[in-house]
């Protein structure tokens, strides 16, 4: 057989047999990924029948992962996959955090027939009793974002006497404006700035407030959300003061499981048991789904919101309402969660796993001629908003002495690469943030498997 560049290229057969593309065979279908394949190879033809030196991949694996990307992508399944080692789990430039590939395919698997029932008014309220049946809640609504939520929220509460703690009075970590959309509706704020005493906050509601707005910490990234209580603890000590509560709970999911219990978050359901008249929550976050809001409740309370001539205006589109019944089908079959919702994921992942993970990977990282030393430490860092802290391990990076502006250039135009910390020569990465797939695609990207790399000209000649 000629060892011509052209025989190099693997076959379409070949390819399906690897995992990536034999799992995705199942989820779509053999022949939209055969020509998925067939498509993503002309590339390469190309460049064989140009006798290219080298094919542009460094294993047939690492082919058939990228191949499954692009059909995802080009298909419509997917969004394309970016890898983040800031240390954040959730950002103000990604708040809802990432969805997976299970939910996306089996929302794009049906899309049509989602795009037919979601015109109709029963497939929506099918969605809304399926999360009332989750939580105990009396009715729910599913609205476009957070955002519309809140707004709607605010607007329920013209003419009702309506207070929030002074504390919670900031913009969330998502760009809602609390300040200003609860000031337009006329909710009064109570207790002091710095601190939230819930006996004091007892004593002003006691009688003169009809209604309580309370924020979840994990609305705010300020330093001054540590000094919120938690929810549950709100919930508790203020429902004898008479009031109904509205309750935002942050990041926090439906129902209060041991990784809630971890972060000391409130779940909807708990809030709900524990006498909430209204919860919100993003349908993102710990649930995992996209973007869209939540509001559930008592029927009383939901009618007061649904009434509100806008609400037509601010549902949830189709597309979202078939990736969160998606998501809400994982949850509720209490099957490997932590494992098929990628925020949970990251969260739930043991210390211990990640060091070996950031030892391997260091490792590798320094045989690379930009990188002068790799090495591993223990952090804590906040991870979610509300000061919420994990442990972790990074790694630091030290680039080589000529190696700095490649490095930093090639990270930055690696389209997969979100966001990484970057000071003086020291690149760190944080692999809480990192799912371990991706630790072969930094691997490939920064380490050369021939000891040189497409576009590198600078480096340490002893590792070359």
């Amino acid at each position: 057989m000629s060892d011509s560049p052209v025989n190099r290229i693997p076959s379409i057969s070949q390819l399906m047999e690897l995992r990536p593309l034999k799992e995705l065979a199942h989820k779509v279908s053999s022949s939209t990924v055969a020509a998925g394949v067939k498509a993503y190879l002309q590339p390469y033809q190309k460049l064989a029948m140009e006798a290219a030196p080298a094919l542009p991949y460094t294993s047939l694996q690492s082919l058939a992962s990228e191949i499954s990307d692009w059909i995802l992508g080009e298909q419509g399944l997917g969004r394309p996959e970016v890898i983040n080692a800031s240390g954040q789990v959730l950002s103000t430039e990604f708040p809802v955090g990432p969805l997976s590939d299970e939910i996306v395919v089996q929302a794009h698997a049906r899309r049509h027939d989602y795009l037919q029932a979601s015109s109709q008014k029963s497939y929506r309220q099918a969605i809304e009793q399926l999360l009332c049946d989750m939580t105990g809640a009396e009715s729910a609504l599913v609205l476009k974002d957070r955002k519309a939520a809140a707004f709607l929220l605010a607007q329920a509460s013209h003419r009702v006497s309506t207070v929030v703690p002074r504390s919670q009075m900031s913009a969330t970590f998502d760009g809602i404006a609390l300040p200003k959309l609860l000031e337009e509706a006329g909710v009064k704020e109570i207790g002091s700035s710095n601190e939230t005493d819930l006996s004091q906050l007892s004593t002003e509601i006691n009688g003169q407030a009809e209604r309580l707005f309370w924020f979840d910490r994990t609305n705010f990234w300020s330093e001054g959300a540590k000094a919120i209580p938690p929810t549950a603890d709100a919930l508790e000590k203020l429902k004898s003061a008479g009031a109904s509560m509205w309750v935002t709970v942050g990041v926090a999911g439906l129902e209060t499981d041991s990784l809630h219990e971890e972060l000391g978050l409130c779940g909807a359901k708990q809030a709900i048991q524990a006498g909430a008249n209204v919860v919100m929550l993003g349908a993102g976050f710990l649930l995992g789904g996209p973007g869209c809001g939540i509001v559930l409740g008592n029927s009383a309370s939901l009618e007061q919101i649904a009434k509100l001539p806008i609400v037509e205006y601010l549902r949830a589109d189709s597309v979202s309402l078939a990736e969160l019944e998606a998501c809400l089908r994982i949850h509720q079959s209490g099957e490997r969660i932590d494992d098929r919702i990628p925020v949970r994921s990251l969260l739930s992942t043991m210390p211990e796993n990640l060091d070996l993970r950031a030892t391997r990977l260091a490792e590798q990282l320094v045989s690379s001629p930009w990188i002068a030393e790799a090495q591993t430490e223990s952090a804590e860092v906040c991870v979610l908003p509300g000061g919420l802290k994990l442990p972790t391990r990074h790694i630091v990076i030290q680039a080589a002495a000529e190696g700095q502006e490649p490095l930093l250039a090639h990270l930055q135009a690696f389209p997969s690469v979100a966001s990484f910390a970057a000071e003086k020569g020291r690149i760190v990465l944080d692999m809480r943030t990192v799912f371990p797939r991706n630790d072969a695609q930094i691997v490939s990207k920064l380490v050369p498997e021939n000891g040189s790399h497409e576009g590198c000209e600078t480096g340490n000649p002893e590792k070359t």
